[in-house]
């Protein structure tokens, strides 16, 4: 498995995927600290390296099962912003944990009206104007239709939901390159909140997955959503932490709470 490191000025972070913690790798990270001096700095790796990571000031914060060709990640965190550190919902965070950890919901009984596809190469700008509509602000630029369409191409899969056509509801798996995928993007037109839609969509990207040779699956949600949260746990992902101060979505940089999936074990409701 090969490591990965991404400055991410956007959302002023470095982001690096060591499943092999050399010497030199941990030499790298102390430069690019010193030299980029990012608001936050996330590593995932495996537990035999983790010392390493405390010796550079770095701290365990979240942990995804799986994650590895199905060993587990865990992710380190060390801020240069004092900041950033500081959760500004972390009363609201647990509200929602609470709330999502108490819900019964049976999604045996849920239906919806609505056919689900993966996409295809002509509708990137109606899913483009979807993204426009339910975000303000994202990490990622999915209000492009090119950038749909380059990353459909890579390392994502995209199932959409429509109406009459016009797309009314999406979410991806990005494929992490190491056995797991991301389910992500999702959104659903506020006129059709409510209908179970999602719920629908990532069951279909789970098969999709599986198809490809994917067991693992993780999301990483806001951690004030309680309709995200509240999706995944119904599909029987996990909680395994909270990202601090993560990412900018919606509302400026907002916590984010990863949730994880054996899909082979756990695969459907």
């Amino acid at each position: 498995m090969k490591n990965q490191w991404d400055i991410d000025m956007k959302n002023d972070r470095i982001v690096a995927y060591l499943p092999n913690l050399f010497q030199e790798e941990v030499d790298k990270l102390v430069e690019m600290i010193k030299k980029d001096s990012p608001g936050k700095v996330i590593i995932y790796t495996t537990d035999k390296d983790s010392p390493k990571l405390k010796d550079c000031g770095l701290s365990l914060e979240a942990q995804m099962s799986g994650f590895f060709a199905g060993n587990n990640a865990y992710i380190y965190t060390c801020y240069l912003n004092e900041e950033r550190s500081l959760s500004k919902s972390s009363l609201e965070n647990i509200e929602v944990l609470t709330a999502v950890r108490q819900d019964k919901k049976d999604l045996a009984i849920c239906s919806h009206d609505y056919p689900i596809s993966l996409i295809k190469d002509n509708e990137f700008e109606d899913l483009a104007n979807l993204y426009r509509k339910v975000f303000p602000v994202y990490p990622t630029n999915v209000y492009d239709p090119t950038y749909l369409r380059e990353s459909k191409d890579t390392n994502y899969i995209f199932i959409v939901a429509k109406d009459k056509g016009k797309i009314i509801g999406a979410a991806s798996a990005m494929d992490t390159g190491y056995q797991s995928a991301e389910i992500t993007d999702c959104a659903v037109d506020p006129n059709y909140r409510g209908k179970n839609i999602l719920h629908f969509i990532i069951m279909e990207l789970e098969n999709a997955l599986l198809k490809r040779g994917i067991n693992n699956a993780f999301s990483i949600t806001r951690a004030k959503s309680v309709g995200m949260n509240m999706t995944v746990k119904r599909l029987g992902y996990h909680f395994e932490g909270t990202l601090t101060n993560n990412c900018i979505i919606s509302s400026g940089y907002e916590d984010m709470n990863i949730w994880t999936k054996n899909l082979v074990k756990n695969d459907g409701c």
